[in-house]
């Protein structure tokens, strides 16, 4: 399959045609043009053919994406994944047809210029169905050993792997490409989570709780704000957020002002733990994750009895 991201951007640049991203639903955290319909076919797909979703949705951003709005090739043909036309997928009900595009392919560690034929969709939910319904039901998708352990595993990282690995794609660094937007946008936490958890907010709280995770080890630093190098406990709780695209006030006290109180025994994964002058991650049970104080670094802790309620912003 040729470079679905060349294919991307030549496309975009060739017709210069763009949709009003602003005017459609978008998912907290990633990038404006990943609607809820596709993240919600994504897990669709993910239970009833085992794709895992956070590699769907990863294909989608890396393949379809340019910038902050959908690549023409990705808007007009609503092929987000740079699908190359086949004759056997005449008469299959997601098919509008095909068209013709500039894009290029990695040769001998170079790009060679090509026009090819890429399959038209009826809307992006149908081609996110064809997908998994399709493409990657069929030889020699479907026979990869690695693809077989990424379902059985429901593992993005082994998707990626066993897409490359059956020649999805000629580009030398897809996987890695493919890996670095999951690191990116923390798309791993969409593997087996479900339509119904993602429809209760669960997919907020997983990116808040995975954004807190990947701080741990953290040195705490008085009004730190940068991951990665230093926080304190309100630039923590504030950077977590931030991944799960919600923006929060930076001071602990402002923080609980502007959210929702509620009890303790009523918290949830995700939400932040209040007291005064402190603030955490609840993750779950009667553990958290928090900046302690000088001295010390990012890390959970038990005993949320230690602060006064939880304070919930979804």
């Amino acid at each position: 399959m040729l470079s679905a991201l060349a294919a991307a951007q030549v496309a975009s640049a060739l017709f210069g045609f763009w949709d009003d991203a602003s005017s459609r639903e978008g998912v907290a955290g990633l990038p404006p043009y990943v609607t809820v319909e596709m993240v919600e076919t994504a897990l669709e797909c993910q239970e009833e053919y085992g794709h895992p979703a956070g590699c769907t949705i990863a294909q989608i951003i890396f393949e379809g994406g340019d910038g902050d709005r959908l690549s023409a090739l990705a808007e007009r043909g609503k092929n987000l994944f740079g699908i190359k036309w086949s004759p056997s997928y005449l008469g299959c009900p997601e098919i509008a047809g095909k068209g013709s595009w500039a894009t290029s392919e990695e040769v001998d560690g170079g790009l060679v210029g090509v026009m090819a034929d890429f399959a038209s969709f009826k809307s992006h939910r149908d081609c996110i169905v064809f997908r998994s319904r399709v493409l990657l039901s069929n030889h020699p998708y479907s026979d990869n050993p690695l693809v077989a352990a990424a379902i059985e595993a429901c593992d993005s990282d082994l998707m990626a792997e066993g897409l490359k690995d059956a020649g999805y794609a000629t580009s030398s660094g897809y996987v890695e490409s493919l890996k670095a937007v999951m690191d990116q946008y923390g798309l791993r936490r969409f593997d087996g989570m479900t339509l119904e958890e993602f429809r209760s907010g669960g997919a907020v709280a997983a990116a808040v709780v995975a954004a807190a995770e990947s701080q741990l080890g953290v040195p705490y630093v008085w009004g730190g704000s940068t991951p990665g190098v230093g926080l304190d406990c309100s630039g923590l709780t504030q950077y977590c957020y931030a991944q799960a695209g919600i923006a929060i006030p930076r001071y602990s006290e402002d923080q609980a002002s502007a959210g929702t109180r509620v009890p303790l025994s009523q918290a949830q994964p995700g939400d932040i733990l209040w007291r005064p002058g402190h603030v955490a991650i609840y993750v779950g049970g009667d553990e958290y994750i928090h900046e302690p104080q000088a001295g010390d670094v990012c890390r959970r802790a038990t005993g949320i009895a230690y602060f006064t309620c939880a304070v919930r912003y979804r």
